[in-house]
């Protein structure tokens, strides 16, 4: 069995890694892991790096921590986590170390102050190489332990995540809910129409797409990701077969000579959110104003898709606002949605996670006011 830690928003963890092992038996799932059965322990480790909602991955043990432990020739570092219950983690670290000493092993764990430890600390103290990260997971009526065989490399993430050029006048799509989309849209070969700062087109590239397909109205937004992307080629060393941009407004999207290439199999995007909100500065009069403007220009862009009778997947990234601790949801795309498309299910049928009334999932970002619904769509016949 194979567990996967799941990450703050767990529904997007879950959504992302079900997506991409969509053929194996769900055993446990809980908000902190997701275990499946049935996983190649190659195969995981080979896709690891694009799921970016999971922070580490780990493989249950039929042995005690004494037997990895004495293996080691030298001190034995080590850390343990707990999940499921509320265990007393100090506990359990004392009295590991203990059975330890009694069998003359010089051992050291690294939890500070007895808690669980970050993907950081596990990264900076080396225990992948070592095989000495475990957790223990309380599936009741039983505990089972596992050792970490992957951890998420945050650092890498912050510097796809901060390392653009980019400003608060244009916002950014994080990077790690780009992949979830693009994993989650069953990505090939993508196409992003409202390219911004190029975000979903790097991740795609990171995943093994060798050709990227982007189009924008605005030339600031096509300089700009020109820049981002060159530097991102050049700083990684990276090649690609194809990189076709052209400039066009989405609301004509069926001028797009880039619907004709066949090896394009999804469009995963998300249009402008629109101005950049304060908490001195928002107010429904200016989110409705927003609302109405794009509006319009959904009408016109999926009125189009279902003229050309576009036929692949399209996962898309809407807004909605939070006013005085209220959400403003964006109905007025719900019923453009739901006139030009079929909303697909993002879970599959077993899975008894809840999803919004609209069968989206809501993606929110401290100290924002604008977050995101996401759909998965197909354009109806």
């Amino acid at each position: 069995m194979i567990g996967f830690q799941l990450g703050r928003e767990y529904k997007l963890s879950v959504a992302e890694i079900l997506a991409v092992f969509p053929e194996w038996k769900t055993v446990y799932m809980s908000k902190d892991f997701l275990v499946l059965d049935g996983l190649d322990k190659n195969r995981v480790i080979e896709k690891a790096n694009y799921l970016w909602w999971t922070i580490k991955i780990v493989k249950i043990i039929n042995n005690e921590i004494l037997d990895i432990a004495l293996l080691h020739e030298w001190k034995f570092k080590y850390g343990i986590s707990i999940f499921g219950e509320k265990k007393n983690l100090k506990d359990i670290l004392i009295k590991q170390k203990k059975i330890l000493k009694s069998n003359d092993i010089s051992s050291r764990f690294v939890n500070k102050d007895f808690k669980n430890l970050t993907s950081a600390q596990i990264i900076w103290e080396k225990l992948i190489k070592s095989g000495s990260d475990f957790s223990y997971i309380y599936c009741k009526p039983a505990v089972f332990i596992w050792k970490t065989i992957w951890v998420q490399n945050i650092y890498e993430y912050s510097k796809r995540d901060y390392g653009k050029q980019t400003d608060m006048q244009v916002g950014m799509l994080p990077p790690k809910l780009c992949q979830m989309m693009i994993n989650i849209a069953w990505w090939k070969t993508i196409y992003d129409p409202f390219v911004w700062l190029w975000t979903i087109l790097i991740e795609s590239i990171l995943m093994w797409n060798k050709s990227i397909y982007w189009s924008d109205l605005s030339d600031l937004m096509v300089d700009k990701s020109i820049i981002n992307i060159n530097w991102f080629i050049k700083d990684n060393k990276l090649e690609l077969e194809d990189n076709k941009i052209i400039k066009l407004n989405a609301k004509f999207i069926h001028e797009s000579e880039i619907l004709l290439n066949e090896k394009l199999d999804s469009i995963v995007t998300e249009w402008y959110l629109w101005e950049v909100m304060t908490k001195k500065n928002i107010s429904l009069d200016r989110i409705n104003k927003q609302k109405d403007s794009l509006a319009q220009l959904y009408e016109i862009f999926f009125e189009w898709l279902k003229k050309i009778k576009y036929k692949w997947n399209l996962v898309i990234c809407f807004p909605f606002w939070e006013l005085k601790s209220q959400y403003v949801y964006f109905t007025d795309i719900y019923d453009i949605i739901n006139k030009y498309c079929k909303i697909e299910k993002i879970f599959p049928e077993w899975c008894e996670l809840e999803v919004s009334k609209s069968w989206s999932l809501l993606y929110k970002r401290e100290k924002q006011l604008v977050w995101r619904d996401i759909f998965k769509l197909t354009i109806k016949d």
